[in-house]
């Protein structure tokens, strides 16, 4: 996993609320998400990038004034962490 990001918040600020989002399959197993969100940081950033875990793909998030815009294209399956491989769909 990498993860960078930096965030100052507002703590009296409105926590959370999706004014809207849009989402799609790329593959089988690859999918995409676009988000505009109402937060309570002032002024962030996200990078994240996991292998190998749940939905386990890219996050680019950036946050200005209590928006924030999220994208990300993840793997849709789970890991099975005894199996060390994607669990089946059953």
């Amino acid at each position: 996993m990498i993860y960078l990001g930096l965030s100052i918040s507002n703590p009296w600020g409105r926590r959370f609320d999706n004014l809207w989002n849009r989402s799609g399959l790329i593959t089988n197993h690859k999918a995409w998400e676009i988000e505009l969100l109402q937060t309570n940081q002032l002024i962030g950033f996200e990078i994240n990038y996991t292998q190998r875990e749940d939905h386990a793909g890219l996050t680019v998030a950036l946050a200005l004034f209590g928006r924030n815009i999220s994208f990300q294209i993840y793997d849709t399956r789970h890991w099975d962490y005894v199996g060390k491989n994607w669990e089946l769909d059953v």
